[in-house]
């Protein structure tokens, strides 16, 4: 797993999902309040959050370098390693060497052939991926207009297994004879070609019914953001827009069911198509006059579904999503309240698994040389990953600020016979302000 992630980092200019995309946590304080930042994420990450918000009142520039990446496990890793340990493909193909002398393969094998049944049955009937989301930011704002770079990245491997083809019948090419095996007695028995193509894994595994799955789109955004506020009778009211050039990567291919994790990234080389798009998005938010501390705001993204193309010439959508959120302002300005929700449900690479967050944190910043930050997140379309945990800090000038921010799920899997969070992000970015 671990060379998965320095694979990705390496493969991913930055990414979204195909046909909508995961409002993925960027930058620095979102990352520690539970992702959110439509209504809080002013300054330099406003061009990504809500470029309306390049409309409020704060330091004249900011600007931000961050990088971090983030670990998705759904059933995966630990599956597609036992196949590989056991060797899958070379025991099935010695099973078929033997046939049809019964009594000739190795207890090993007969024992591995059956774990290896079980655990293909096991991926079948439950989502068994791994999605790997590199990202980073490099955002200037002066006043209310922003530039930048932004990068999200979405690589996913994905094990389709065909749940109809796990019986062990194979094919004798020498004698054109089919056999059913029976690996308790070791036993070999003959049967015909409909039955081996209706039910066989081998089969399943030769014509390409069972695979492992690896796709991902990485897009690199370049806005070019402006945010103006106005007041009225109901408060302050913040519109803003950012028109962005879209450079993506996209990854589309397949490989043998039993790859070892550690080698999924490097199956990705050479299996991308570069295309570029443009995107739109428009954001606003009110501050309310009876309540000046408090901030509403809206954003929608990609309002244009910006497509990019892929070696199979399969065109990657990426829809519109809209996420609103809530920041409040208390105790005299040093602690800062935050919340998201996505208003779209937005699917992913996953087949069965959609994104749709709600989340939320605080942030305690006394001084300007440190702020401490905590929060939560729950994907309330879909509970593999239960409540995400969220934390951040903050230290040094305002000139100069090294900030780390991390998030955690409480729910866990396995990895290697160790229990592990099934998703884990961090990030480390540098800010300065004037």
């Amino acid at each position: 797993m671990r060379k998965i992630v320095r694979s990705g980092i390496g493969i991913c200019v930055a990414a979204v999902a195909a046909q909508a995309m995961s409002f993925q946590p960027l930058g620095f304080e979102s990352m520690g309040m539970g992702g959110a930042g439509v209504a809080s994420a002013t300054g330099s990450m406003a061009a990504y959050y809500n470029p309306s918000l390049l409309a409020v009142k704060g330091h004249t520039t900011e600007i931000t370098l961050s990088g971090g990446v983030g670990v998705a496990e759904y059933n995966l890793a630990e599956n597609i390693d036992k196949l590989s340990s056991i060797d899958l493909t070379g025991t099935l193909e010695r099973i078929a060497n033997n046939a049809p002398v019964s009594g000739s393969n190795s207890q090993e094998d007969r024992d591995n052939i059956k774990v290896a049944q079980g655990v293909l049955a096991n991926m079948a009937d439950n989502t068994s991926g791994l999605v790997l989301t590199p990202g980073g930011a490099f955002g200037v704002q002066v006043k209310s207009f922003a530039v930048g770079v932004y990068l999200t990245s979405e690589a996913t491997a994905e094990a389709i297994v065909s749940k109809n083809h796990l019986d062990l019948s194979v094919y004798d090419d020498a004698n054109n004879l089919y056999y059913n095996y029976d690996p308790d007695n070791d036993i070999y028995s003959l049967t015909d070609k409909n039955s081996y193509e209706s039910s066989s894994l081998e089969y399943a595994l030769n014509s390409g019914l069972t695979y492992l799955s690896l796709k991902g789109l990485s897009v690199g955004e370049v806005p070019f953001s402006y945010g103006h506020a106005f007041e009225t009778e109901l408060g302050t009211i913040g519109v803003g827009g950012s028109f962005k050039y879209m450079y993506g990567v996209t990854y589309n291919t397949k490989v043998k069911i039993d790859t070892n994790s550690g080698d999924v990234g490097d199956s990705f080389s050479d299996k991308e198509k570069t295309s570029s798009s443009f995107g739109v998005d428009v954001g606003a938010y009110l501050t309310p006059k009876a309540l000046s501390n408090l901030r509403v705001g809206v954003v929608a993204k990609n309002i244009n579904s910006p497509e990019f193309d892929t070696v199979t010439d399969e065109v990657y959508k990426v829809d519109p999503m809209v996420r609103a959120g809530l920041y409040y302002a208390g105790l005299d300005h040093w602690l800062d309240v935050a919340l998201d929700f996505d208003l779209t449900s937005n699917k992913t690479f996953l087949d069965g698994i959609d994104s749709q967050y709600i989340g939320g944190g605080v942030n305690i910043h006394p001084t300007q040389f440190f702020s401490i930050r905590a929060g939560a997140m729950q994907n309330v379309a879909d509970d593999t990953f239960g409540t995400v945990l969220t934390a951040g800090l903050g230290l040094g000038f305002k000139q100069l600020q090294i900030d780390l921010s991390g998030m955690m799920s409480t729910e866990t899997g396995y990895y290697d016979g160790t229990e592990i969070p099934r998703y884990v992000r961090v990030n480390l970015a540098l800010v300065s302000r004037w």
